[in-house]
């Protein structure tokens, strides 16, 4: 028997939705004595999209995306890229990677540009995301000195690496790659900070 998408929904956040008697803050004393604020706590599935928030602006300007994707730089020292999707909504990215979840599973209920998969084991999904503007900073070291590049990209598409949990639900998002774009332009900061 298939479940609609409300259902499904319904489903993911009853599974998500941490106890309260183990995620209120004074758990194990009393319910009397645990503040009315947490029956208004946010679900857990606000956090879902907490990794692909590092690669999001809501900005429509390149240059704004690029110093955004520039300062990702100095929070992770080891990257050698930075990407950052920008010209959309959250709320439109993220729906676009929940539906394609709810496409897979239910057989194409959502007109959406993004397309996802299941690996092999059921572990992940594997999703693609198309129709989006971003930038994607590169970052080589050139006789000991890093050398930073940034490309903004439209009509582009990335792909994204998700949880999958049980009945095929979509987990946290835990990865991004750039996949293929349009290149547009070299963008070029204006006050570059030394990483």
């Amino acid at each position: 028997m298939a479940l609609n998408p409300l259902e499904l929904l319904l489903l993911h956040n009853a599974l998500t939705r941490p106890s309260p008697a183990t995620n209120a803050a004074g758990a194990g004393q009393p319910t009397s004595a645990q503040p009315a604020a947490v029956t208004t706590k946010e679900p857990s599935m606000a956090n879902q999209f907490e990794f692909l928030d590092k690669h999001f602006d809501p900005t429509d300007i390149p240059e704004v995306a690029a110093q955004t994707a520039y300062e990702r730089f100095g929070n992770y020292p080891n990257a050698r890229t930075s990407t950052v999707i920008f010209n959309i909504s959250w709320a439109a990215l993220t729906d676009a990677i929940k539906h394609a979840v709810l496409n897979y599973t239910n057989g194409g209920v959502y007109d959406t540009s993004a397309f996802a998969t299941l690996s092999a084991d059921g572990n992940q999904w594997n999703i693609v995301v198309t129709g989006l503007q971003y930038v994607n900073a590169s970052r080589t070291i050139v006789r000991g000195r890093p050398e930073y590049e940034i490309n903004e990209y439209n009509n582009g598409s990335v792909f994204v690496k998700a949880e999958a949990l049980g009945a095929q639900l979509l987990g946290d998002v835990v990865h991004l790659d750039t996949g293929f774009g349009t290149w547009v332009q070299q963008v070029q900061l204006k006050n570059p900070a030394t990483y």
